[in-house]
């Protein structure tokens, strides 16, 4: 018989919650004050902060990403009723990949101006890739057969959500390609991405 644990999914979401909210504050590290070595103006401090573009466009994009992961796990657990040490360890592996969207977006600030733009925006593309295929991962498990989720659970768009996690995650990996070639398209894409998965419902009345 399996070993359910019908009581940690609170638990589960306490920490995941809290990993979270640690990997944004860590986005926030890459964003550097200007640092002049000669006497300075209003005027060109405005333009100093004016070249730091990538730090800015590199944080919107990774908080935009671990903000609609949070968001999809809030929803995904809102359906889910218990756990086993199978669904445990998605989740572990999602923190794991939301855990290095912090480092991807250091390379990103760092390098989108330079021959490394594609290999920079290829690894992002591949980090939010790789976590929503994690989702995918969980969401397959735990609505298989009904495994996991509440009931009655007829209600819960188990089809419309596995697709739209492939798809995601399909999205990503072309993105990850396309980025040898067209890295901007590529972020643009990546932004895009963030609006889809927001809209993702995982149950057919319920507003979470």
């Amino acid at each position: 018989m399996a070993d359910f644990q019908e009581n940690e999914t609170v638990r589960m979401e306490a920490f995941s919650d809290g990993v979270f909210a640690i990997d944004i504050t860590l986005l926030t590290f890459e964003l550097k004050l200007p640092v002049f070595k000669e006497e300075h103006t209003s005027r060109s401090l405005f333009f100093a902060m004016l070249h730091q573009w990538p730090s800015y466009v590199a944080f919107l994009l990774s908080f935009a990403t671990i903000f609609v992961i949070w968001v999809n796990h809030h929803r995904m657990y809102s359906v889910i009723r218990r756990s086993d040490a199978r669904f445990m360890y998605y989740n572990g592996l999602l923190l794991l990949l939301t855990s290095l969207i912090p480092f991807t977006t250091n390379i990103l600030a760092r390098y989108i101006q330079t021959s490394a733009t594609e290999l920079a925006t290829a690894l992002s593309m591949l980090v939010f890739g790789a976590t929503t295929g994690t989702f995918y991962l969980m969401w397959n498990y735990a609505t298989q057969d009904y495994y996991l989720l509440k009931r009655p659970a007829a209600d819960v768009r188990i089809h419309s959500v596995r697709n739209g996690l492939i798809l995601s995650s399909s999205i990503y990996s072309v993105s990850a390609l396309l980025a040898a070639v067209a890295p901007y398209v590529s972020l643009f894409i990546g932004l895009l991405m963030v609006v889809y998965l927001s809209r993702l419902k995982y149950h057919r009345e319920k507003v979470v």
